[in-house]
């Protein structure tokens, strides 16, 4: 009579290990995508409330926040950049004008938002000149996306690009305002 051995064989065990494997490489991949694409929401909310905040500033000031000197930006004196100390400037001209409570950051916050890979928002405020606009006529905010197309609209009468297109190059995403 033969003995019955119980057990998996070294084969069955090779095809579960794989199998697992597939599987936590299919997990991870659709994880890793569903993150991007929420912090790409947020990016969207964001930015909707800077532009309302703005806006409530223009509104109880008759002009966008101007910055006055050195901002302290990573990029020049005409831009809030949310990942430096311009920031923090901007976003007490805002609390101060009670536009905004806080102004939000980007989710990851690196670097500078005109710098193709780096992701933060960017508030740009014209001194004046840009598009026949006085000072504080006129801002755009840059920002970028993970997943989703950049986005490029305009409110108001300036119809070119005052800042230049090396600003956007690598797919940031802009919203441009005047009121000239």
């Amino acid at each position: 009579m033969r003995k019955s051995k119980s057990g998996f064989t070294l084969i069955e065990l090779l095809v579960v290990v794989v199998v697992i494997g597939i599987l936590a490489g299919i997990t991870l991949i659709a994880y890793n995508g569903t993150q991007a694409r929420s912090r790409d929401a947020r990016r969207k909310t964001d930015v909707a409330n800077i532009i309302k905040a703005m806006e409530l500033y223009y509104s109880d000031n008759g002009q966008y926040p101007v910055p006055t000197g050195a901002t302290g930006s990573s990029i020049d004196s005409n831009w809030y950049v949310s990942s430096d100390n311009s920031w923090t400037m901007l976003n007490g001209l805002l609390a101060g004008a009670e536009a905004i409570d806080s102004l939000p950051s980007d989710p990851q916050n690196t670097g500078n938002p005109t710098s193709s890979g780096d992701h933060a928002y960017g508030v740009y405020v014209s001194k004046g000149g840009t598009c026949g606009a006085g000072p504080g006529q006129m801002y755009i905010i840059v920002w970028r996306y993970e997943t989703l197309q950049k986005e490029q609209s305009s409110a108001g009468n300036c119809n070119t690009n005052p800042i230049g297109d090396s600003y956007f190059s690598g797919g940031a995403s802009y919203y441009r305002n005047s009121r000239v």
